[in-house]
């Protein structure tokens, strides 16, 4: 005979790993719903002719999970800086600052809708420009069907794009 003790045993274990499978399940569904990306590569370049305003380029490719038109896509910010103080917060957009945001994948493209952030300056040099970033884009397909917000947060390195600059 099975004593009553090695039934209500067993009973809990059954319970514990009934509850982990629910919580594994969960998180599953809730990681479909939401869809969530990897950063593969990303680089940064400025340019600036004389007496034009200071243009800061990021291109990133992005490894998408489960969500989106396509797996993979190339994002293209440019920022055009009509005023750069170092250290001082500019707000995007502004007089100072404007965006261009697009992706390019297998499926339809996606634009800058909106943007909302800033950026700070922290350095500037011949061959480099250090700036923070903190922005987050709304961008849409053209026909609306797909949004998404991309966000650049961090501290950002640009190279000077070639050397006839």
């Amino acid at each position: 005979m099975i004593s009553e003790r090695i039934l209500v045993d067993t009973a809990k274990r059954l319970v514990a790993l009934f509850k982990w499978t629910i919580a594994g399940a969960v998180l599953m569904a809730l990681l479909a719903v939401t869809g969530c990306a990897h950063v593969a590569s990303t680089r940064g370049t400025f340019s600036q002719e004389p007496g034009a305003p200071l243009i800061l380029r990021i291109e990133r490719h992005m490894d998408t999970i489960v969500r989106g038109p396509d797996i993979e896509e190339d994002q293209h910010l440019v920022l055009e800086l009509r005023r750069v103080e170092i250290g001082k917060r500019l707000a995007i957009p502004s007089e100072a600052v404007t965006a261009q945001f697009d992706v390019d994948r297998f499926g339809p493209s996606s634009y800058g809708n909106s943007y909302r952030g800033y950026v700070i300056v922290r350095s500037v040099s011949k061959k480099q420009v250090v700036a923070t970033l903190k922005l987050d884009i709304i961008a849409l397909t053209t026909d609306g069907s797909y949004k998404q917000t991309p966000r650049f947060h961090g501290d950002y390195t640009f190279n000077r794009e070639s050397a006839n600059d």
